[in-house]
């Protein structure tokens, strides 16, 4: 009986193969059954994965509703869609919540979202958040895959956290030497009182010191606050007396936030800050709300430096249906990492063969490794990170056709040889 016993066993390995099913999704436990005369052992193949299986969607802020949101939703019908072509008894189905721009809420969102099954959730978008709800997603092994998150602060090893994004020291190292090869010698950074704030504010300060230049001050301000008043006074303050120190060609502002836009209102009566130029990042870089409130920006100069997207047929398909579900809205960084996060979070929960965290997060850096999606090449490094970005910088130019005010790519960065390549006309 022994040898009919491992033939049995051959011949269901040899099926798992053929049929092409993920690695790990059948299991072969063993059956004992009575036969007339004799008792057999015998396997049958058993799916490890069946019925509903649970990704949660957290999204940082309301606004990221109607943007990653809609990203998750193509994905996860996509993923469906594959999944029964596979003939396989799963569906992928998507627990939604918002943080409502909240570390807090965050936190209690996601405890929600575990105590409903939830073991692995594409997002938050925010640093901040990420570390709020890092102690419990390491506690009770849930993976956590976000579409935004860059601090420097939230890069470490072997934890639950992975980011699709590439850390911002990694993209501060193109922004520095950007700053300063456009002449600016002296800057004054501003950021918001958080993870993402202020592990740029390190970061910056050591590229930008080592390109040569100075950070002559800095201001760090309460994310809580709608009204700038009181900052834009101090800010106009070290401005003016920089660029009557050193000349206003060699000064400029970099900034950290996401709530630029009332900022800038504030700053809009000092001419000083007018007329400064000011450099950022995805925080406020291609905001509509940025240039809906602020429709003569365009005679200003803000430079920001964002992830640059490989233009690939995935891409392009990415965002036909983006569009169309959108109501029109171009596909940005963050969007397409949402709907890659999602592919790989089902792919890696089908190679990990059950819906469980600790095997979920062993596979995933070689799904990602393996995966090539709307934002490119997903390869992670040793702290679940992006490992590579190319990177652009966007200005905010008028549409000569339309007359209204819109964000552009001003200037291509190769990193490689750290110089810029103007599209658009410097602003220096």
């Amino acid at each position: 009986m022994e040898s009919n016993r491992n033939t049995i066993i051959a011949v269901a390995l040899i099926v798992g193969l053929v049929i092409g099913a993920p690695i790990g999704y059948y299991a072969m436990p063993s059956k004992t059954v009575e036969v007339p005369g004799e008792t057999q052992t015998v396997v049958e193949e058993v799916p490890a994965l069946s019925g509903e299986i649970p990704i949660g969607a957290l999204y940082a802020a309301t606004s990221h509703i109607d943007t990653s949101g809609v990203a998750a939703q193509i994905a996860i019908e996509e993923v469906n869609e594959y999944v029964e072509s596979l003939g396989l008894d799963v569906e992928f189905v998507l627990i939604e919540e918002c943080a409502e721009g909240d570390s807090t809420i965050a936190l209690e969102k996601f405890q929600s979202m575990v105590a409903q099954g939830v073991k692995a959730v594409a997002g938050p978008n925010w640093s901040g958040q990420c570390q709020a709800i890092k102690g419990y997603a390491d506690a009770h092994d849930v993976v956590v895959f976000s579409e935004g998150s860059t601090s420097p602060v939230m890069a470490l090893p072997d934890d639950y956290i992975f980011r699709l994004p590439v850390t911002d020291e990694t993209q501060n190292s193109a922004l520095a030497p950007a700053i300063y090869n456009m002449g600016v010698s002296h800057l004054i950074i501003v950021q918001r009182n958080d993870a993402w704030g202020d592990g740029n504010y390190e970061t910056m300060v050591d590229l930008f010191e080592a390109e040569g230049g100075t950070v002559e001050e800095h201001l760090r301000y309460d994310a809580s606050k709608t009204e700038f008043s009181a900052e834009a006074a101090v800010l106009n303050d070290a401005v003016a007396e920089l660029n009557d120190m050193y000349g206003a060609e060699t000064v400029g502002i970099a900034v950290w936030s996401f709530e630029f836009s009332a900022i800038f209102a504030s700053c809009e009566e000092y001419p000083a800050l007018k007329n400064a130029l000011w450099f950022g990042s995805d925080g406020f870089g291609r905001s509509t709300e940025f240039t809906d409130e602020h429709p003569n920006a365009y005679e200003n100069d803000f430079l920001a430096m964002i992830m640059g997207t490989a233009k690939s047929s995935r891409f392009q398909a990415f965002e036909a249906k983006y569009k169309q579900r959108s109501g029109g809205r171009d596909a940005g960084t963050y969007t397409t990492h949402m709907y890659d996060i999602v592919w790989i979070l089902c792919k890696a929960t089908l190679e990990a063969g059950k819906y469980d965290g600790a095997v979920i997060k062993g596979v995933l850096p070689t799904v990602a490794e393996q995966y090539w999606g709307a934002c490119g090449w997903t390869q992670l490094n040793e702290n679940g990170d992006r490992a590579t970005a190319s990177y652009e910088l966007w200005t905010v130019a008028l549409n000569q056709t339309s007359g209204v005010a819109g964000w552009y790519v001003a200037a291509s960065y190769d990193a490689a040889s750290g110089s810029l390549n103007w599209i658009l006309e410097s602003p220096r």
